[in-house]
């Protein structure tokens, strides 16, 4: 059972729910002039039991049924009341199918007024419900006479709500906090106070958090629980919050005060919506609806995604495009009701807090909603990441679209990773998560570009990273290109020589003559030392075509047998020696000018200055004006 419990009232106007409370309570929840003068529950009411239970009563009429909704959005378990002499009512079916539409999962029937009927007329009206509540969350709960009047059956139906309170589950806490707001006042010397139920995560005197959709910090005052000062409160628990520094006006029933960083503020929302069957209309393309999300109500064009319209008792995939901002995450459930006039046409749960704007009937779009149609965490993370392609997503951004904490969004993370579900890299400083299938795709096109490359290029021994990058996935960030990179040249299907990137299986076959070619280059350069002949002198010396040089002189560069510095062409093991000899004489002398190298390597000047710029690059030597010195060794 969890440490506090949400009971809340459901059932047609004047059918006793507020009485059967004050009877169960003691507490009258109806608070305001107009309520007491008028009989009639208007706004949400509360009402203490014991330590660790609070009733939501709300209001049973037509016109106030959205205030219904404020109430019923955060209950555990409901207290469905029917009154035996009018039996069942609009309101009554229509705060079922609310409650249906919320995920309510337990619920407790008080059978109320029997004082005022037969008892035949009373199994009359059980029979009745029972089949109303067929293929519901009622369809097993206890149906229990009572009357707030003479007390008949309150015991029992306390006794029975005591059960079932116990059998509730407790809710799981994502660790972000998140307080949906259903009331606000003042208190004298004390300032703005919100009220909520604590959705997950825990509040506490001081702490900072932010007030969405304004996006504005604020600070705790205090917290209180039942009326008592508390130094927290948790997931599950009604909570009363005293905000420093805020006034009334700057807040309003239906905001949410979160920890900062999580919760954007939203105008469209991806979501799964199913239409009642009793719903007295088909649901069309665009139509402008009351949507409410916990406390909050908003403004909102209905596109329907999948369907030109949709139907009494038919589901559909939609992007909701809300007139003023709101706030959800993953898995908030939600209930529409006609703009006009007002009757509560279906609800759904909330797949994407945070979309892109869709056009219909794109089989991706669907395709990703119907993969984030689950109530499976991990599950809907492992669609979050598909979604995002090859930009991946940090554990941040997770958390903001579960509601969750950052740490359990690692978690969840790591193990999609460890079940080779996802891959990880660095970006930036930041770790970002690839779906599987998105990385495998890209690796693949990598190597398929290389392939292709080797077709076309047989000469080539490889090709650079970024030309690589734009012939396989040119729109592919750097940071993901890189980190895929690494891995395919770790799993040993690339490699690298001379930056030239490679198919590991890749070989270059020159024919007879181009190997003549190839053999003859090496024997000059060779034979030259450090002042090889031009590149324009090659196809004359060598008595080869000027196309088949080129090509012999990428293939020789691409295996490392030789080194172009600028336009100059050097043997690779000849500046090996020349390094060694120059090392050599730096530990010896300590330093040495640009003639003193000319000396030690046999050329002129025109070739020992490239030659000592290419030691100074490559962390060799350090150039001090006009000498070098050694820098590291070999």
């Amino acid at each position: 059972m969890p440490t506090h419990v949400i009971l809340g009232t459901a059932g047609h106007v004047d059918h006793g729910k507020t009485t059967l409370v004050k009877a169960l309570t003691g507490i009258d929840t109806d608070t305001q002039p107009e309520e007491r003068a008028r009989g009639v529950t208007i706004d949400v009411g509360f009402a203490y039991w014991k330590d660790h239970v609070t009733f939501i009563d709300v209001p049973g009429h037509e016109r106030f049924v959205k205030n219904a909704v404020t109430g019923a959005s955060s209950i555990d378990l409901a207290l469905f009341v029917v009154a035996a002499d009018d039996g069942i009512m609009p309101q009554t079916r229509e705060h079922l199918a609310i409650l249906q539409l919320l995920g309510l999962r337990r619920g407790v029937v008080a059978l109320t007024k029997t004082d005022l009927v037969e008892p035949d007329w009373v199994e009359l009206v059980t029979e009745e419900l029972r089949e109303l509540f067929d293929d519901t969350f009622l369809a097993t709960a206890p149906i229990l006479p009572v009357s707030a009047t003479t007390g008949d059956g309150v015991d029992a139906l306390r006794s029975i709500l005591e059960e079932e309170i116990a059998a509730v589950e407790a809710r799981s806490d994502r660790g972000a906090f998140r307080l949906p707001v259903d009331r606000v006042f003042s208190v004298a010397g004390f300032g703005t106070v919100v009220t909520g139920t604590v959705l997950a995560g825990t509040v506490c005197p001081r702490d900072e958090l932010v007030l969405q959709p304004q996006g504005r910090i604020v600070r705790v005052r205090g917290v209180q629980v039942h009326g008592s000062d508390r130094p927290e409160a948790g997931v599950g628990v009604r909570a009363a919050v005293n905000l420093s520094d805020l006034d009334m006006a700057d807040v309003e029933r239906g905001d949410t005060l979160a920890s900062p960083g999580y919760f954007d503020s939203t105008y469209m929302l991806d979501a799964n919506l199913h239409i009642l069957a009793d719903a007295p209309a088909p649901l069309q393309y665009r139509d402008r609806v009351r949507l409410h999300l916990g406390p909050r109500e908003v403004l909102a064009r209905v596109v329907l995604l999948d369907a030109d319209t949709l139907g009494p008792g038919d589901q559909g995939y939609v992007q909701l495009r809300l007139e003023s901002p709101a706030v959800a995450a993953h898995g908030d459930r939600f209930v529409i009701r006609r703009y006009s006039p007002a009757r509560t046409m279906g609800g759904g749960i909330i797949l994407d807090p945070q979309p892109a704007k869709h056009r219909r009937g794109k089989a991706d779009v669907l395709a990703s909603l119907r993969d984030l149609d689950t109530e499976n965490q991990v599950e809907a993370i492992s669609a979050f990441l598909r979604n995002a392609g090859m930009e991946g997503r940090t554990a941040e951004q997770i958390a903001h679209l579960l509601g969750a904490g950052v740490d359990i969004a690692r978690i969840e993370l790591q193990s999609l990773v460890d079940a080779g579900q996802a891959g990880s890299f660095e970006d930036r400083g930041a770790t970002r998560y690839l779906h599987s299938e998105i990385w495998r795709t890209l690796c693949d096109t990598i190597l398929e570009a290389l392939s292709v490359f080797h077709q076309t290029e047989a000469l080539k021994a490889g090709i650079s990273r970024e030309p690589l990058r734009q012939q396989a996935a040119p729109h592919c960030p750097q940071a993901v290109y890189d980190a895929a990179l690494e891995q395919l040249i770790a799993e040993n299907h690339l490699r690298v020589q001379a930056s030239q990137i490679s198919l590991r299986q890749h070989n270059i076959e020159l024919s007879a003559e181009l190997e003549e070619v190839r053999q003859g280059i090496g024997q000059l350069l060779r034979d030259s030392g450090a002042s090889p002949p031009d590149e324009s002198e090659l196809p004359g010396r060598l008595q080869a075509g000027q196309a088949d040089v080129k090509a012999v002189l990428e293939v020789m560069q691409g295996r490392g047998e030789l080194v172009r510095l600028d336009q100059l062409l050097f043997d690779a093991g000849v500046l090996q020696k020349l390094e060694t000899e120059l090392v050599r004489f730096l530990q010896d002398h300590g330093e040495i000018e640009v003639s003193a190298f000319r000396e030690l390597a046999g050329t002129t000047r025109k070739f020992a200055v490239p030659l000592l710029n290419h030691f100074d690059s490559r962390g060799i030597t350090l150039r001090d004006g006009s000498v070098r010195r050694l820098l590291v060794s070999p």
